[in-house]
């Protein structure tokens, strides 16, 4: 009898596939993009969540302060930089851990990157120290 009832069961659920009662029944899909995109989205905000939980589990929280002062300073695009240098951001790629993994902007979502003349560079830097009082 239990066959006979599991058999039943498993027609009663099969019935409305493929017709407009069984696409009914399902939850109306509201986009048109993948379930995995918004995972991909917000796939570095849950590592840096993560490594933040980690580190002041095992270090406590003067290490995780002290490592977010390292990436303030390194996302500050004018200290230790000179302009007519190609920017690499290495030192922000490693505290973050992006130095590990291999991505499309690696190697084709840049844009091409505008440097100016050196001399330029370096007469404006010493014009600017002349004036400042």
């Amino acid at each position: 009898m239990s066959v006979h009832n599991k058999n039943e069961s498993m027609m009663s659920q099969e019935r409305g596939y493929g017709t407009e009662v069984g696409i009914l029944r399902r939850a109306p899909v509201s986009s048109t993009t993948h379930p995995l995109e918004e995972s991909e989205r917000t796939f570095q905000q849950q590592q840096e969540e993560a490594r933040v939980s980690t580190a002041t589990k095992a270090f406590g929280m003067g290490f995780v302060l002290h490592r977010r002062h390292q990436l303030a300073a390194a996302n500050v695009a004018s200290i230790g930089h000179m302009g007519f240098l190609p920017t690499s951001r290495a030192h922000l790629q490693s505290l973050t851990g992006q130095d590990l993994l291999l991505g499309f902007t690696d190697t084709l979502g840049v844009e091409p990157e505008v440097t100016c003349n050196p001399h330029l560079s370096f007469e404006k830097m010493q014009q600017k120290s002349l004036f400042r009082m």
